[in-house]
């Protein structure tokens, strides 16, 4: 795993397809090998399998990838859900947001989260979606509190965008 997080991807301007898809396979990469850490590498006493979820995960690193590589602005916010969470660590320390230590330290004691948190974890996230369906409606509310301020309080604040990225746990669930 160390020489893989040793070899440097250019993560400055806007990357072509190309790029992108290097930092795509990146991404996915560094993900699963969060996931598998946790499960196979590191000492566990018990033997039981602590969890994060690959192919979740995997669902997600495109979208994500290019989100966060090409897209997204300072004002913009993303809920991602929860089964993501190790995909979100990767791109925070591909775009240097994560220190090196927390890749292996997935569902460890001080270690990463399962879930995006925004009190537990040391990477920037926007939303907390540890509670499955919370997610969903956290951009509406986020989106309506935006509203609300610019209007009230007349500032030209750039509205942003919200993004609510879901799984199929996510709409079953409901908030």
């Amino acid at each position: 795993m160390t020489e893989f997080l040793d070899a440097s991807t250019d993560v400055s301007g806007e990357p072509d397809g190309s790029a992108l898809r290097e930092l795509e396979d990146r991404v996915l990469w560094l993900s699963t090998a969060m996931v598998h850490h946790a499960n196979r590498v590191r000492p566990n006493r018990t033997g039981l399998k602590v969890g994060g979820h690959q192919a979740s995960s995997a669902s997600l690193v495109s979208i994500m990838t290019s989100l966060w590589f090409r897209h997204l602005t300072a004002e913009d916010r993303v809920s991602v859900k929860p089964h993501a969470s190790p995909v979100l660590h990767a791109i925070n320390y591909l775009l240097g947001e994560l220190e090196r230590d927390y890749v292996t330290r997935l569902r460890a004691f001080g270690g990463l989260q399962s879930y995006p948190s925004r009190t537990k974890d040391p990477d920037p996230v926007d939303y907390s979606t540890g509670s499955v369906g919370i997610g969903a409606t956290a951009t509406v509310w986020g989106a309506l509190a935006r509203r609300y301020v610019n209007r009230e309080h007349a500032t030209a604040r750039p509205a942003g965008r919200q993004y609510a990225l879901l799984g199929d746990a996510e709409l079953d669930e409901g908030a």
